[in-house]
């Protein structure tokens, strides 16, 4: 008798492992189709599942006990039941949260007879058979996948139907797994490919900036140089040179402070900063641009206002002259204004550049704070620009504590705002101008002329260029100095240890012996003369880097020539 149950137990397992083999070969053959997506797949095994195991609905759903959330993603459903993908339920309501928590599948054949009888899911969902189990996707928890009924399965779920369960959890997690993959590949594919193209956009966009000016500064110094042209020609000619090296400066530096910014290398220097003093410097930029194109400018001021905040007095007029470069760029007709208020509420500073300008729709001002872009294609062909100068505002206001945004009207005009919020070191420590007559005698008594008077000294010059020493030496020799050139660092130290002067102009780089070396040397053979090094490396960590050394100020290059008599009067003695 024996002999006969262990025989028929026999053949009961070879029956349920060649049933079981089927099933594994009918899985097999939906993961193995090239015809199907990876969301087909799913909804294929789910099927597959529902026959298999005698259920009405198969689920992949993805689980947030955080925010008590089972949503519905892949699901099959062979009855009039409503469940569909994108329906979220409460997960303390559904089976999936023991699922979720558990490390074995859950299995309930009729729930009745369960331990899970008094679950909330009984009466919210009226399902009466369930078996799932969770899916781990990187090694966390994604969700669950499970196959359930309204009414007790009719043959209760075996050993093997766990497994089978088990086997299409774990598929689903490895295929997700890759799938991820898959789209993190060809996101990482995808934003290469847009890096490339919009460097190959910049690269064709940033030689047709650099070279426009350039054309036009060669040219005219052929023009200037033309022996058949008159003085004045000449002299308008010297103009456009001007004009243009000015406007390749601006962008030479517009590219080289985004890619600080970018870098995270961007310096802020926030000190006492005077409003009116920023707005009027502006104004005295602006208001000729303005009027060169026909345009009426105006600044307006709704007061009380603070008289000095706390910021970067060179970024803040960077941004501003950007808005109103832009604004000017961009009009044809009519108007552009400054408008600066005070929020006492939000202790907010104002700044609003309006113009009546062509306008943007609402896609175009999503585009014009990305750097390299301009509201539309046409716009760079009709007025030129690289579209760095909104992106780089937009970065300079948050480096200062504030925000830019932009609104505006196609075809009426455009307004952007740059709100600066202030601390208490601000708005506390600050006096407020009141009213028109308040601000006319504070500008009164606060605008400073300067005061070019010839000065005396002997200067050297330690500058490795031959066109900078030239250049350089006719500027101080205009303001009366003496000049002595040492072409590198070594050939300072040597003209210093045999004629006395009153003052040192170094380079930062030169050969032989650099200007920051040379500046060592100096300080500990105890020379006290005043120092200002020349650098075309204007960052704070430079100017930390030339103090640290010994230096008493520097100058930045291209030089200008008011800074560098500003600098120079500081250190020589009037003539006379």
């Amino acid at each position: 008798m024996s002999n006969s149950n262990d025989q028929h137990e026999s053949v009961s397992n070879d029956e349920l492992l060649v049933e079981q083999a089927k099933r594994i070969r009918a899985l097999h053959e939906i993961i193995s189709r090239p015809d199907l997506s990876f969301d087909q797949q799913i909804d294929e095994t789910l099927r597959l599942g529902c026959k298999l195991l005698g259920t009405e609905v198969g689920k992949l759903g993805k689980q947030d006990p955080e925010n008590n959330a089972s949503e519905f993603l892949n699901t099959i459903v062979l009855s009039d039941l409503p469940a569909r993908r994108g329906v979220v339920l409460p997960l303390d309501k559904t089976y999936c949260d023991i699922t979720f928590n558990s490390p074995e599948a859950l299995v309930i054949s009729n729930v009745e007879k369960s331990e899970f009888k008094d679950h909330p899911a009984v009466d919210f969902l009226g399902i009466h058979s369930y078996i799932g189990c969770s899916i781990n996707v990187h090694g966390e928890k994604f969700g669950t996948v499970n196959f359930s009924n309204r009414q007790a399965v009719e043959k209760p779920f075996t050993e093997a139907d766990k497994d089978l369960v088990n086997l299409i959890g774990s598929w689903i997690s490895v295929m997700m797994e890759r799938q991820l993959e898959a789209e993190e590949l060809k996101e990482s594919k995808d934003a290469a490919e847009r890096a490339n193209q919009a460097k190959s956009s910049f690269l064709a966009n940033m030689s047709h900036e650099i070279r426009t000016p350039l054309t036009a500064i060669i040219g005219f110094a052929d023009t200037a140089l033309h022996e058949g042209k008159t003085m004045d020609q000449r002299l308008d000619s010297l103009k456009k040179i001007k004009r243009s090296g000015d406007h390749l400066l601006h962008l030479i530096n517009d590219i080289l402070d985004l890619s600080k910014v970018e870098a995270g290398e961007m310096d802020i220097e926030k000190t006492s900063v005077n409003v009116f003093r920023v707005i009027s410097d502006i104004e005295n930029i602006v208001r000729e641009q303005a009027s060169n194109k026909g345009l009426e400018f105006s600044i307006s001021y709704q007061f009380p206002l603070p008289e000095k905040i706390h910021s970067d007095s060179l970024r803040l007029k960077q941004i501003l002259l950007n808005l109103c470069n832009n604004a000017i760029k961009f009009t044809e007709q009519g108007k552009v204004d400054i408008n600066v208020e005070y929020s006492d509420d939000d202790s907010e500073l104002e700044f609003k550049v309006n113009d009546t300008g062509i306008g943007l729709s609402q896609q175009q001002i999503e585009k014009i704070f990305l750097p390299f872009k301009q509201a539309d294609s046409t716009t760079s062909r009709r007025f030129g620009g690289t579209g760095l100068g909104l992106s780089l505002s937009k970065r300079l206001s948050g480096l200062l504590g504030g925000e830019l945004h932009a609104t505006s009207e196609v075809g009426v005009g455009s307004n952007f705002h740059l709100k600066l919020k202030l601390g208490e070191e601000d708005t506390k420590v600050t006096n407020f101008i009141t009213d028109e007559t308040q601000l006319e005698n504070h500008n009164d008594h606060s605008h400073f002329v300067m005061d070019k008077e010839l000065l005396s000294g002997n200067i050297l010059l330690a500058e490795d260029d031959e066109l900078n020493q030239e250049l350089i030496s006719m500027y101080l020799e205009d303001m009366g100095a003496n000049v002595t050139i040492a072409e590198n660092g070594q050939v300072a130290l040597d003209s210093i240890a045999v004629k006395e002067f009153d003052l040192i102009y170094m380079d930062m780089q030169m050969p032989v012996l650099s200007g920051y070396d040379t500046v060592i040397q100096l300080r500990k053979d105890n020379c006290m003369l005043p120092i200002v090094m020349l650098t075309a490396n204007a960052t704070l960590e430079d100017r930390n880097m030339c103090r640290d050394a010994g230096c008493n100020d520097f100058v930045t290059k291209p030089i200008d020539e008011d800074r560098l008599y500003e600098v120079t009067a500081k250190y020589l003695k009037p003539e006379g």
